[in-house]
């Protein structure tokens, strides 16, 4: 059975609740999405029941705090697994080049030299182009550029075993040169930074972010099944989920998730 495991659903500084990180799996083995923003992923992995070993694919989208510096305690974590021989198999990580670049410079000034050894023989980093595809755990998976407004970033779309399509957007607003990766797919993550009520509160526009409603139309301009939001605010976690739910739904005429951390969808 696939599923989407939610590790983190919150902004860049969100103190509440983790900061962005998915799975996508069959139980087994999984494709991580993004690693949020510290060592706490090591610990909501722990709480998802996901151990190191069964990650062998991350893709990070972006070279933002939030999305990327959890990705340092993994390799080092896995670089240790790896010194020990209970991590089976490769490492492979999912990025554009100028991210890669930058990740190699923190590891270099964070990490012993007898893990750095294992790049590029046990931790394969492979650079991302818009188009770009791979077969990862069996299912084809299509890296895109998002056209990010602040920062170069790359978004996913994964066809799953189960013949269902997952896209994740990144954590910027929907373009439309996304369409080919994006339209008519089964399941769409669009971040929602906050409700429309709360526009002037969080001013998610002025920082390339979206309303729920925002959210909410795009889903349905772009004829989704599903709509999965995350990178909430993280002041009302409580009403979250009914809240967001909510107004998404006057929107949009599909199924709605607005995961907390934790949540398993079942795909």
């Amino acid at each position: 059975m696939e599923q989407l495991t939610a590790l983190g659903t919150g902004y860049a500084i969100a103190t509440k609740c983790y900061t962005t990180c998915f799975t996508v799996s069959d139980g087994q083995e999984h494709f991580m999405i993004d690693c949020g923003g510290g060592n706490g992923v090591l610990t909501n992995l722990e709480k998802a029941g996901i151990s190191l070993g069964q990650v062998h694919h991350i893709f990070l989208s972006h070279r933002h705090t939030d999305h990327v510096m959890g990705a340092v305690w993994m390799l080092r974590m896995i670089g240790h697994g790896i010194e020990k021989g209970v991590y089976k198999g490769n490492l492979h990580m999912y990025c554009h080049q100028e991210l890669a670049d930058g990740l190699l410079q923190m590891c270099q000034f964070m990490l012993p030299a007898r893990l750095l050894s294992l790049f590029g023989e046990r931790i394969i980093f492979h650079c991302l182009s818009d188009g770009l595809t791979f077969d990862i755990l069996g299912r084809k998976t299509t890296f895109f550029d998002t056209r990010s407004k602040k920062t170069l970033q790359y978004g996913v779309k994964v066809e799953l075993q189960n013949g269902k399509t997952i896209t994740y957007l990144g954590d910027e607003p929907y373009r439309e040169e996304c369409a080919a990766y994006a339209a008519g797919v089964d399941y769409l993550m669009h971040e929602a930074l906050c409700l429309e009520s709360q526009e002037a509160i969080y001013h998610p526009h002025k920082i390339q972010h979206s309303t729920v409603k925002d959210a909410a139309e795009c889903a349905e301009q772009l004829q989704v099944h599903s709509l999965i939001l995350f990178h909430t605010e993280d002041k009302q976690l409580a009403l979250r989920k009914h809240t967001y739910t909510a107004e998404a739904k006057q929107y949009f005429g599909g199924w709605v998730y607005v995961p907390d951390d934790f949540d398993v969808i079942v795909l």
